[in-house]
């Protein structure tokens, strides 16, 4: 779901950063929102699709109303074998529960009321991106599928504010072009495996160190099935080179 669901924000802001391209202050400040989802990618997948659908209103597990976070974190302590998912309220407010990426501690994750959707906190030039995201909703009238992009864009940028992402995602906004840095690093692997069966909810998608090896965390759900995966990396050889050449030389 998240490649679709990435396709679908990135197309959208694309789109709209093109009819809006007589504004460049305003193509600029949808950057965040253009980019949020390539860093979703890095291991909070899982735990923005809960989000996401909560959102949405999709069947999720409801794990309960509270009058407080007391409450729930006291009932929390006694339903985490196995580690729950699904949505809740809370004094009032709507969220999910997700889990960190490197030590796999809940998180409540707050869902936004519906008219706060493009006011996303802890962005820097917020005010800017506001209005950005207003004039990207003016642009792309009525198209429900491109709204529908934009919206999840907006959702996106609320859920790093709730996950405590904000400084992690300025910095990756700011060295967009080079390589994310690892979740984590282990001296053997079976460090690492032993990090990972601990993990309630590895984060699918975030690199990890082994000594000089570098690997990609996977797992899946409905399965349980977890694994690190190492992707060989592309080394051209001599012999590529030569045939990339052209023949008549």
């Amino acid at each position: 779901m998240m490649r679709d669901e990435m396709d679908k924000m990135v197309g959208s802001i694309r789109k709209a950063q093109e009819l809006l391209s007589g504004a460049p202050e305003v193509v600029e400040a949808l950057v965040p929102a253009l980019n949020v989802s390539y860093f979703l990618l890095d291991g909070h997948g899982h735990n923005f699709e809960d989000y996401l659908a909560a959102f949405r209103g999709a069947p999720l597990p409801f794990l309960g109303t509270f009058s407080s976070h007391e409450e729930f974190d006291a009932w929390l302590k006694t339903h985490f074998e196995p580690p729950p998912r699904g949505a809740m309220q809370i004094a009032g407010e709507r969220y999910t529960l997700g889990y960190s990426r490197l030590k796999g501690t809940p998180l409540k994750l707050r869902l936004p009321l519906v008219e706060d959707l493009r006011r996303p906190g802890g962005v820097a030039g917020e005010a800017r991106l506001w209005f950005a995201l207003d004039q990207a909703q003016a642009v792309l009238g009525s198209v429900p599928e491109e709204l529908e992009g934009l919206h999840s864009a907006a959702l996106a940028l609320h859920f790093i504010h709730e996950a405590g992402c904000t400084r992690e995602f300025e910095h990756f906004l700011a060295h967009f072009d080079e390589h994310l840095p690892p979740l984590c690093s282990f001296s053997t692997r079976e460090e690492a495996e032993a990090w990972l069966k601990k993990h309630p909810s590895p984060p699918a998608g975030a690199t990890i160190h082994v000594g000089e090896d570098e690997l990609t965390v996977g797992y899946w759900p409905r399965s349980g099935r977890r694994a690190l995966i190492h992707f060989p990396k592309y080394e051209a050889s001599d012999d590529v080179e030569e045939e990339d050449e052209d023949p008549a030389s």
